[in-house]
């Protein structure tokens, strides 16, 4: 499969996603919800194509915590706690590759690891994100 701008990134890949050791409270282990409270689109690498987070601009720009999210049908077709499980077809999430060209971002460059998480970012579903989560700092 040629892989191209919109494909599905498949369940079993990891995704990093980058933040400041700040985002997370003192002595807290648990990844923070707010770091996956974006509008719409939350952007992360993918790691067939970075395989060491290292070699990112965010590390670099001290955003060195990696949240390494595991692609799971789990966070693309969330469910709702309150509802006994049920499915929330408004809460779909589409995990697509999205590289950046060096166009569209003169300051980085090109990143052919980019990719979106797309959908509503109710706080149920960063939840669930967060479980299909962990970090490291690097």
């Amino acid at each position: 499969m040629e892989l191209s701008q919109g494909n599905e990134i498949p369940n079993g890949e990891t995704l990093f996603r980058y933040c400041l050791p700040s985002a997370f409270p003192q002595d807290q282990k648990e990844i923070p919800v707010s770091i996956f409270q974006i509008e719409k689109e939350l952007s992360c690498d993918w790691k067939k194509f970075r395989n060491d987070p290292r070699t990112s601009h965010h590390v670099i720009e001290k955003r060195n915590r990696v949240i390494s999210i595991l692609v799971c049908d789990k966070i693309k077709n969330p469910t709702n706690p309150k509802r006994n499980g049920a499915p929330v077809p408004d809460w779909k999430q589409d995990i697509i590759y999205s590289p950046i060209t060096a166009k569209e971002d003169l300051i980085h460059g090109e990143n052919k690891a980019h990719s979106l998480i797309k959908g509503p970012k109710k706080i149920a579903i960063c939840n669930i994100i967060s479980q299909c989560s962990s970090w490291e700092d690097v």
